[in-house]
Order: C-alpha cells, then sequence, then structure tokens
C-alpha cells in the first residue's frame, strides 16, 4: 500500500522554506513552519505569512512555531535551514525520524545530506534540488519570483518507489517536482552555479542577470564555472558545460530569478554568517584533495571570507 504524505514540516521558514510551504499549504497539504526567527514566526502567527511578486500580494493564515520539540506525525520534513544550522536542526528533530519521518534537503552546498544521515539515518535521508527562488523581505514576508520543477531522489542513486510517491503527491499540491535517478549530479549542477555566481553576488551586490550584463564578471563567472567543472569530474560527476551553461541560463533569465540575489549576498547585507563553507569551502577542500588548480574559485571565497570578518567572530 502507498504511504500517504500529507503532513509537511518546513524546517527553516526563510524565503524559500515559506515558499515551499505555502505552495504546499494552498494545495491541501497540512504544513507547520519552523524557524528560530522567533520575530518571523510571531509575525506569522499574528497576520498570516505575506507574499509579493508571482500571483500578486497576498497572504495565507499558516501554523508557525521556532521549535520542533512539540511536533509529532509528520511524513515528510523539508529542510531548508542554512548549512551553519543544520546540524543544530537535525539533532532537534531526532524523534521525527524515530516516527518514520522522511527528510529532504533543499539546502546549499555540499555536506548537508551527509550530516542529516549520520544525526538521522540515512535511509531517512533524500536529496533535493531547487531553482526556484523565494527573498524573505522582513518579518512574515516573502518574494516569489517564478515556478520551475524541483528534483528529488536516493543519494545511493535510483528511482525508488517512495522517490515517485513523494514526488506525485508534492506534484498533485502544487509543487512540481520530479524523481531523480542521480540526485547527486543534479545536486552538483546547482552546486556549479553557485560557486559560479553567488559569491559574485554577494561582492557586488548584484542580481545574477545584472552579472551577466557586465562582460568582465560574465567572464569572471565562467572561469569559475570551468573550475567547478573540474571539481565535480574529480568526484567521478561528470557533467556536460554545454548543458550546465544552459540551465543557468535558464536560472539567470530576467522577470524571474534571474531578478534575485543570491542567498550568499543576502547574509551578507544581513551581516550574519553566510553558507561559505559549504558551498566553497567544502568543493574547495576536494580540489585540494585531487591537486586541482582552482584559483578563482579560491579568490572568491577568500574575498568573501573577508567581508565576513567585519560581523562574523571567531
Amino acid at each position: 500500500m502507498t504511504p500517504v504524505y500529507s503532513n509537511i514540516m518546513v524546517m527553516g521558514a526563510g524565503g524559500m522554506g515559506a515558499l515551499f510551504g505555502m505552495i504546499l499549504d494552498e494545495g491541501g497539504m497540512n504544513v507547520t513552519l519552523v524557524d528560530s526567527d522567533t520575530a518571523h514566526v510571531a509575525a506569522i502567527q499574528k497576520d498570516g505569512l505575506k507574499v509579493s511578486g508571482l500571483g500578486g500580494e497576498r497572504s495565507r493564515i499558516m501554523d508557525a512555531v521556532t521549535s520542533p520539540d512539540d511536533i509529532t506525525d509528520i511524513d515528510i520534513v523539508l529542510v531548508q535551514c542554512k548549512g551553519t544550522a543544520t546540524r543544530a536542526a537535525a539533532e532537534s528533530m531526532k524523534h521525527l525520524a524515530k516516527q518514520n519521518a522522511i527528510f529532504i534537503s533543499f539546502q546549499n552546498g555540499l555536506g548537508n545530506e551527509d550530516i542529516l544521515a549520520e544525526v538521522l539515518g540515512p535511509e531517512n535521508v533524500l536529496g533535493g534540488l531547487t531553482s526556484m527562488a523565494g527573498a524573505k523581505l522582513g518579518l512574515g514576508h516573502i518574494q516569489d519570483f517564478d515556478r520551475v520543477p524541483t528534483y528529488i531522489g536516493e543519494m545511493e542513486g535510483g528511482i525508488s518507489a517512495r522517490v515517485e510517491a513523494i514526488a506525485k503527491a508534492l506534484s498533485a499540491a502544487g509543487l512540481e517536482t520530479k524523481p531523480s535517478a542521480d540526485i547527486t549530479a543534479d545536486i552538483w549542477k546547482k552546486l556549479i552555479g553557485n560557486l559560479s555566481m553567488s559569491a559574485v553576488s554577494g561582492i557586488t551586490n548584484l542580481t545574477s542577470t545584472e552579472i551577466l550584463s557586465v562582460e568582465s564578471l560574465k567572464n569572471l563567472c565562467y572561469r569559475a564555472l570551468d573550475e567547478a567543472i573540474s571539481i565535480a569530474k574529480s568526484q567521478n560527476v561528470n557533467l556536460d558545460k554545454d548543458e550546465v551553461i544552459a540551465g543557468l541560463q535558464i536560472m539567470t533569465q530576467p522577470g524571474g530569478t534571474g531578478d534575485n540575489k543570491s542567498s550568499l549576498c543576502l547574509d551578507i547585507l544581513a551581516q550574519r554568517q553566510s553558507e561559505i563553507e559549504f558551498i566553497y569551502g567544502r568543493p574547495l577542500a576536494l580540489a585540494k584533495q585531487a591537486n586541482l588548480n582552482v584559483p578563482t574559485l579560491q579568490t572568491l571565497y577568500g574575498l568573501v571570507k573577508g567581508i565576513e570578518t567585519h560581523y562574523v567572530k571567531g
């Protein structure tokens, strides 16, 4: 008998997490948003989640809490917190793993799935990939940019019955989701896009569309892309450069996700610790192990770390 997936928890209700939760809640699923930002949660509890952008101005009354401690009977957890919070988040959700909840990481960079598997059990963790964009505009207020397909898959590869069933359930609720036979390769595709552009966005305070309109910055991003592909190949992830570029062009089209600044940029603007170690640090460690020459990525990493010294202590 195919399980019924209808009770959803979103761990990390920032721009992307709240957007996913809102879509699924509108689609008839029972969604609870969880976020450590007490003021953000209080605003959602008081006035509902306010949404701007695609679909016009609107608000949605939703369940929102600051901790998963008292939450039970969850079928799927969409993990959308920052990588810097993944371990603490996983520790707080151990009781849900014991109740057979399935955890899907829709996070940036490398290593989040490994942390979740270590704490919650590898059998309970799926990988996820999305190129959708959402941004937190203020307390209880997000921007919705557009709709593109989302992908989920088993970390060891192949398409399982549960992945097909979950993808079908999420799609039926309005979040178009497709099963992936190689989610690791798909995660690398997004990572390469992030490696190419997210630090450039953070350093320049520009959207991806704006970055690609400046020839010198475009050339910089494409040098970073070549280096990122070389790291992927060192991990036996062989991606077609033309296919990666085509995907990047879709993601950076004006009027949609291209009008969004990278999450790393938003972290810098908010003067909070970014996911630089997950997006750049871990791939650079792999490059070092493989004796690869990746000067562009090393430079971008160093510049962001330098910016963070102004407000990140330790």
